[in-house]
């Protein structure tokens, strides 16, 4: 027998190159979809969390603003401001707003509201009752400013009134649309320093509004741009 042909023979399948797994391949492309798919997942809940309708985000010209934009050819002087504390509660977090908008000379203040669809269920536990959350038929609303004097520090003083709202959805989120006018910002010796809006549930009976601070004009924070 020619031992050394042998010998030759077995180095030349040792030398042939072994044909990948498919099976490991396909564990690796697994493995990279699922990353992609939770990376982009939390990317889009970042996205959906500050994202709000055109129809809440942008200014709405009811009569009032119509009005003095046409008398000012357009030169309402709006501004806008970043809210500190967006939230009625920093755990709860059942009401959030954003886009605050002021328009000082007609006193008109604008703003968006948002709330989960899981508000549902916190309202239910809260009051022991069905609340449907669908619109903002389901809430009232109120702006309240800082006391005029030390002697109304426990007394709301509301200003404005509510004369337009609109409700909007996407996903688990709703969205809402609010306008106040008749807010005198400028004042006599008694300018506003802090607004809160305060969220009323209707036919329910609370010891206390829900309150966010959407408005600040006083030493600790009063940082106003133009909006654009």
């Amino acid at each position: 027998m020619d031992l050394e042909r042998y010998g030759d023979y077995n180095d030349y399948d040792d030398d042939e190159p072994k044909s990948k797994s498919k099976v490991g391949l396909v564990l690796k492309i697994l493995i990279m979809v699922v990353c992609f798919s939770v990376v982009g997942f939390f990317l889009f809940r970042v996205f959906l969390f500050n994202y709000y309708p055109d129809s809440v985000e942008e200014i709405y010209f009811n009569d009032v603003l119509i009005e003095y934009y046409n008398k000012t050819d357009g030169n309402i002087g709006a501004k806008t401001q970043s809210i500190r504390f967006p939230y009625d509660d920093n755990k709860k977090g059942r009401f959030f707003v954003d886009n605050l908008i002021i328009v000082e000379e007609i006193g008109q203040l604008q703003l968006s509201i948002r709330y989960n669809d899981s508000l549902y269920d916190t309202l239910k536990g809260e009051f022991e009752k069905d609340i449907s959350i669908d619109d903002l038929s389901a809430f009232s609303f109120r702006l309240v400013r800082n006391p005029l004097t030390e002697d109304d520090n426990d007394v709301p003083i509301e200003v404005g009134s509510l004369s337009y709202s609109s409700y909007d959805s996407l996903m688990m989120y709703n969205y809402g649309k609010l306008v106040f006018d008749g807010i005198d910002f400028l004042g006599d010796g008694n300018e506003i320093k802090w607004l809160r809006l305060e969220v009323f549930v209707n036919g329910v009976e609370m010891k206390a509004p829900y309150m966010i601070l959407i408005y600040e004009n006083n030493d600790a924070y009063s940082t106003f741009e133009d909006y654009e």
